[in-house]
């Protein structure tokens, strides 16, 4: 009920009292009470029914803005790689339709991605990197399948990394008091967490290359270009950069750079030393997701040979799996030779905060001139390292 009708039942009940009162030759001692309530009542409403009346004028004159939704893309190509959905965007096939019959010498050309995946934590519509299993043609893991991947949409987050942590978890018995102490009291544990606080900057990766005209107009081979050179050079920096960057200028800090790794010496051999580093991190409650070496140290791992000159593991002609101790094995070029980098992988964050996006163009040096045209991916995003304790680099030679 709002406020007019409030006071449209009071004017009533007041005409009633009136008449009751002009009937009965005056008031009774409540129906005395009664008027002076219905009095106040009267004051009050008719106080906030003017002050209603001024904020509605006062509204009435802010003037009327429209808001407009932004505009959503209405294309969205599908592809298994990036390449695949640069050949199916829009702007590619707008490009196609208007030189069917090749591009004239001068030609200015603009190529811009279309967005593909709308990214509601950035509000950024756009295409993240590949680092998906593929069930049916699967390609060889990276570092890349491991770790936690998403998207941010900040530049920069001061956040906590988990140092340590003391498991106070116990059995408790029933407290029958409130003087009793310690577990067999009836007070609950409390275990403790140990932070260290750190910050996250988004970084800019970016790679470019040159292709003619004839490779542009073709959609196989430029789509093959994008998936084997520009796609792969940024897996590649990235990785690196998550593992040995410098923090630097420019340069988020990576994984080989960061406090709180655990490490673990060269001991007897290389089984033995990541065998002792699965133990070290098991030892603080880190699952040991796989085993990163450089391509040099795993071939070595796997040209390993008894006294007798047999080799350790399954042999050329072997077919058992890349395992060190029951535990996937994964060559990654980021990895130093002569290290080894063990445990839970998913304690590494990898934020997108702008998707990658393909953009061609021949307004570039003398390019337009010579039928060539510049090509280029670019992503930003940041790197977290959230518990530096379950991860553990090992030293594969003696000395390292």
């Amino acid at each position: 009920m709002n406020l007019k009708e409030l006071l449209a039942k009071l004017l009533q009940e007041r005409d009633e009292l009136v008449a009751k009162a002009a009937a009965a030759g005056g008031l009774d001692e409540a129906g005395a009470q009664r008027a002076i309530e219905i009095a106040e009542e009267h004051k009050r409403l008719t106080a906030l029914l003017a002050q209603q009346d001024a904020a509605n004028a006062a509204l009435a004159q802010i003037p009327t803005v429209e808001v407009h939704e932004p505009e959503q893309p209405t294309d969205r190509p599908t592809g298994r790689t990036l390449g695949e959905r640069f050949v199916a965007s829009a702007g590619y096939r707008d490009f196609q339709s208007q030189h069917p019959h090749g591009i004239a010498d001068g030609t200015p050309i603009s190529i811009r991605m279309a967005a593909t995946i709308n990214r509601e934590a950035t509000g950024v519509e756009g295409v993240l990197p590949e680092w998906t299993d593929d069930l049916t043609y699967r390609p060889p893991r990276t570092l890349m399948d491991l770790i936690t991947t998403g998207t941010t949409g900040k530049s920069y987050l001061p956040y906590r990394q988990l140092i340590a942590v003391t498991n106070n978890a116990a059995i408790v018995a029933e407290a029958k008091d409130n003087a009793g102490t310690g577990t067999t009291g009836g007070v609950k544990p409390l275990s403790t967490l140990t932070f260290a606080p750190a910050e996250a900057k988004v970084a800019d990766y970016a790679d470019g290359m040159e292709v003619t005209n004839q490779e542009l107009e073709d959609d196989g081979a430029i789509k093959a270009l994008i998936d084997s050179n520009l796609t792969a050079n940024l897996h590649d920096r990235i990785q690196d950069k998550l593992l040995n960057g410098t923090g630097v200028g420019i340069e988020p800090k990576g994984l080989f750079n960061i406090t709180g790794v655990q490490q673990q010496a060269f001991a007897t051999d290389m089984p033995t030393t990541i065998r002792k580093t699965i133990t070290k991190l098991r030892n603080v409650g880190a699952s040991v997701q796989a085993v990163l070496l450089n391509p040099a140290d795993d071939e070595a791992w796997d040209l390993l040979k008894d006294g007798e000159g047999r080799y350790l593991g399954g042999g050329p002609f072997g077919v058992s799996p890349a395992t060190a101790w029951a535990v996937p094995r994964i060559g990654c070029n980021a990895v130093p030779i002569g290290k080894a980098l063990l445990g839970n992988f998913k304690t590494i964050h990898f934020l997108t905060r702008s998707p990658i996006e393909i953009l061609v163009f021949n307004q570039h040096k003398d390019y337009a001139q010579r039928n060539l045209n510049y090509v280029r991916a670019e992503t930003r995003a940041m790197q977290m390292f959230r518990a530096p304790g379950h991860l553990a680099i090992a030293d594969l030679v003696a000395g390292g």
